[in-house]
């Protein structure tokens, strides 16, 4: 899907940030309506909003609907909605129209700027005897804010390096290991760049920086937004700058032109070794360069011991829902662990479930892989998402082309950025 926004369970890049941003705007408070008896109902069957882009994302949703009939046969939900570019748009007017729905998803834990909305879950689990701790701990952090729990989670999309094996081959590069460091990761770039390829393709925003900063154990927000004043923040970026301007190893990021990600095309077509991105992905770059050419590895840390980034989605319940504890009773068994085990066959997303984690390492078949993702899932970092984040990625995006081109300084930038967000 060349089309971008590739796959909707990718990483929110800026063209989707733009639209969040205009989403907010709308407001929310319309939304805490009770509901009547019969809102977000069709008969007996759940109405669910979702993103909807085309095939894949029906047979997403349909996959999880069947799932959940094997925890919960009575199970009964219908879905619709627009392409991902729209859905954030238009979720605040649905989730207050006369017709609003019981069910919403959302992506990379964006939670924060709908509660007004959506129904706190936390005395439903509580009465319906959902053992939380099954689901990865900092996916549940992620789609809480103020320390409510408003969506379960599906899946947990970590970050991970995605190699060229063919690449690392021909360079005498062995395969990274799961304690591999920053230097080494260097290294590893450094021998991959020749011949017209870089080692590393660099993505735009705040993707990279906070994934660098999540594998030493530094989340890059707390409840108060960005921490751009974190000098692990301002490290993160500056470790990007050095690899293009002082190591060569990375193309010097430009100015963003809307809707594109360089970096996933620079890997898809062979110009460079290695890019950080989102499990998502993988099938997509599997199905260009060859499954078997396309290996994953932990993010490298400093220490050598890596934590996880997790940008995963959730099922939330609207506050108008007509019947919130039939709304809890799907999503709990559209969440359980027969039902994101039988999705794990035809979805190549990680399942939110710790104790679905072996059938999605069955299904993927590579005890590699296998390894990166438990490490990855098993010890995250937890961070929240800031209300404003399409606004930070939106003025990172703006700013750091700076940095890489000599005209601002990295505190500069962040300076910058600061400035934009109004702290």
């Amino acid at each position: 899907m060349k089309a971008r926004l590739k796959n909707s369970r990718g990483r929110t890049r800026i063209g989707l940030s733009i639209v969040v941003a205009g989403a907010l705007a709308l407001g929310l408070a319309a939304c805490s309506g009770g509901g009547s008896s019969t809102s977000g109902l069709s008969g007996s069957t759940l109405k669910m909003y979702t993103w909807i882009g085309g095939k894949a994302d029906r047979q997403q949703w349909s996959d999880y609907i069947a799932g959940g009939k094997h925890a919960d046969p009575k199970l009964s939900v219908s879905f619709s909605g627009p392409p991902i570019n729209d859905y954030y748009t238009k979720l605040p007017t649905v989730m207050r129209s006369s017709s609003s729905p019981c069910l919403v998803t959302f992506q990379n834990g964006r939670v924060n700027s709908y509660v007004q909305g959506l129904e706190p879950l936390d005395d439903l689990a509580k009465k319906n005897k959902v053992d939380l701790s099954a689901y990865s701990s900092a996916m549940l952090e992620q789609l809480s804010v103020d320390g409510k729990l408003y969506a379960l989670p599906f899946n947990a999309g970590p970050n991970v390096i995605f190699y060229n094996k063919k690449l690392f081959k021909e360079a005498g590069i062995t395969d990274p290991a799961n304690n591999w460091t920053v230097d080494d990761f260097i290294a590893a770039a450094k021998a991959t760049t020749k011949n017209g390829v870089y080692g590393f393709a660099i993505g735009q925003g705040s993707t990279p920086i906070s994934t660098f900063m999540a594998a030493d154990g530094h989340p890059y927000a707390d409840k108060n937004g960005a921490k751009l004043d974190d000098p692990n923040f301002r490290d993160a970026l500056q470790l990007l700058v050095d690899l293009s301007n002082k190591y060569k190893v990375a193309k010097p990021l430009e100015a963003a032109a809307g809707g594109t990600f360089p970096d996933i095309d620079a890997f898809s077509t062979g110009q460079a070794a290695m890019e950080l991105e989102g499990l998502w992905d993988l099938q997509h770059e599997q199905q260009t360069l060859g499954k078997d050419n396309v290996g994953i590895a932990v993010v490298p840390s400093k220490s050598g011991t890596s934590k996880g980034f997790i940008s995963g989605s959730g099922f939330g319940i609207t506050k108008t829902c007509g019947d919130k504890q039939k709304a809890f009773e799907a999503i709990e068994a559209m969440t359980s662990k027969s039902a994101l085990e039988f999705v794990t066959k035809s979805q190549a997303s990680v399942p939110a479930r710790l104790d679905a984690l072996d059938a999605w390492s069955a299904n993927a078949g590579s005890p590699a892989f296998t390894a990166v993702i438990k490490q990855m899932t098993g010890d995250a970092t937890p961070s929240p998402v800031p209300s404003n984040q399409a606004q930070l990625d939106t003025l990172l995006t703006q700013y750091e082309v700076n940095a890489f081109s000599g005209k601002n300084s990295v505190p500069e930038v962040l300076q910058q950025v600061k400035s934009g967000l109004g702290q």
